[in-house]
């Protein structure tokens, strides 16, 4: 059996263009991840030449490309050497952008990678070849020939998986969620991945942040799922031939898909009956879950709500804090205490700056300056103590916000004692019960924290059968999770073929 392991193969700092350094952003991957990848910006064979229209973008880009190559052996020693096997694993890589083909980054299995240029995507897999590479596309649903994917030339040898969700927005389907709102443009279906499984192609899905800041795993804005063995270099890499990954938004959505038997990623003969079996477990409550076959829903999960247990129950509780103005940083220092029961679980969704194309000086933060702007500090079976920097949100669609998700177990009339910078907090989790409750530090227009919902935990689960016969001589279904909170997830296929 696998384990489910969490990491981002595509963030940026200024090791090419961006912000932060790589050891800020090694030192943040740590907090969230089991393994990353710092990409640096390398090549684009068919960059404009138009210097009356393109001129400060070509020159924005080759200055970064030029930063990377003087930099790229301390890039590779970084990351070798924050790798531990058995505990984190930091994966060499370098994008290769192009408007016919679309951007890939190109990934080694192991600590080395020559920085190596091709013309074209058939020239960019016998480079890689010789060290056993991978090129992974990104933001793929942009049109074809403006940097979004060409599936003429996909090659799935070359790409067992791409990415269909980050910053620039989601390229999964038609009417997926986070459209693409980056000047590069609007999604386009024909690049989409519904597109690609329809011309018959076979390719996982993945998230990952693209995120400019140094801040690899940054909440909300992509992660990728790995079921494999180990946490190490062959294991993790094995797992992404096999296609064994996902796609999530932020939160740890452990969603599995197994038909008779089979992985998600696999093709499996089955020309009679399709037995499925689901196992979804949310970190808050779950909305639905949607099995689809060729690109349509076929059936529908729901988790059922429950009564708890009033002695003691286990749930997820959820805290979030940040909002004021957007232009006072916000240091935080804050302590949660369960007077009874136990904290069971940690998970931390922190984010970094909602950065894609940084623009110089002028998109700089204060956070970008501190090596950990959010970090938990102390933790034991009944309080959690934690320190944030935030600033509020740049817009009302761009969230700053930060969090923690816990997995308690306890009785409703448990008091739950939080204080922010000296501000107390008292609530029984009772009153917490399907219902966040906000507080404001300073008054209005000041700091803020939500505490709650709390959620019984058998409403961030499914656990279901389901059984199908052939509708093609090969089937597409794959599996995707929305949470109530708006975070998501989505497996890579499995083909069924008849």
């Amino acid at each position: 059996m696998y384990e489910l392991f969490w990491g981002d193969l595509h963030s940026h700092c200024s090791i090419s263009y961006g912000h932060g350094t790589v050891e800020q952003a090694l030192m943040r991957a740590r907090q969230q991840l089991d393994f990353c990848s710092v990409t640096g910006h390398a090549f684009w064979p068919d960059m404009p030449t138009d210097r009356d229209t393109y001129a400060e973008i070509i020159d924005y880009h080759n200055d970064g490309f030029a930063t990377l190559a003087g930099n790229w052996d301390e890039l590779l020693r970084q990351q070798a050497d924050a790798t531990k096997e058995d505990d984190f694993v930091a994966f060499p890589s370098y994008e290769w952008h192009s408007l016919e083909f679309g951007d890939h980054n190109v990934y080694s299995p192991g600590p080395e990678l020559p920085l190596l240029d091709a013309p074209d995507v058939a020239a960019l897999k016998q480079t890689i070849a010789g060290h056993g590479g991978i090129a992974i596309p990104h933001h793929i649903g942009y049109r074809s020939g403006y940097r979004g994917i060409n599936w003429d030339a996909f090659q799935e040898e070359q790409s067992p998986f791409v990415e269909i969700f980050s910053l620039h927005g989601c390229s999964l389907s038609e009417n997926a969620p986070y459209p693409m709102l980056h000047d590069m443009g609007p999604r386009d279906w024909g690049s989409t991945a519904e597109a690609g499984w329809e011309r018959g192609l076979r390719f996982g899905i993945v998230g990952g942040t693209d995120h400019h800041a140094a801040y690899p795993g940054s909440h909300g804005d992509g992660r990728m799922g790995v079921f494999a063995d180990d946490i190490s270099r062959k294991g993790l890499w094995d797992a992404f031939l096999a296609r064994r990954v996902y796609a999530a938004t932020g939160d740890r959505i452990d969603a599995r898909m197994f038909l008779n038997d089979a992985w998600i990623g696999e093709s499996v003969y089955a020309p009679n009956e399709r037995r499925f079996v689901i196992r979804v477990r949310g970190a808050d409550s779950i909305a639905r879950v949607e099995l689809l076959r060729n690109g349509h829903v076929v059936q529908r999960f729901y988790p059922q709500p429950v009564t708890p247990n009033p002695e003691s129950h286990t749930y997820r509780l959820r805290l979030t804090w940040g909002w004021g103005r957007n232009t006072v940083p916000v240091i935080w220092n804050c302590r949660l205490q369960l007077d009874t029961g136990s904290i069971r679980e940690v998970e931390t969704c922190f984010s970094g700056q909602a950065v894609v194309a940084p623009k110089g000086a002028s998109s700089v933060s204060v956070l970008d300056e501190i090596d950990l702007p959010h970090e938990v500090t102390h933790r034991d079976e009944r309080s959690i103590e934690w320190r944030s920097v935030t600033q509020g949100n740049l817009s009302m669609r761009h969230d700053q916000t930060q969090a923690i998700s816990l997995e308690v177990d306890a009785p409703l009339n448990a008091k739950l004692k939080f204080e922010a910078n000296g501000v107390m907090i008292e609530h029984s989790l009772e009153e917490l019960f399907r219902r966040g409750r906000s507080h404001f530090l300073r008054g209005w227009l000041t700091e803020a924290i939500r505490v709650g919902p709390l959620v019984p935990i058998e409403e961030c689960t499914v656990e279901a059968e389901w059984l199908d016969l052939a509708d093609r001589d090969v089937d597409t279904y794959r599996l995707q999770v929305a949470q109530h909170n708006g975070q998501w997830a989505w497996l890579s296929p499995i083909w069924a073929e008849a």
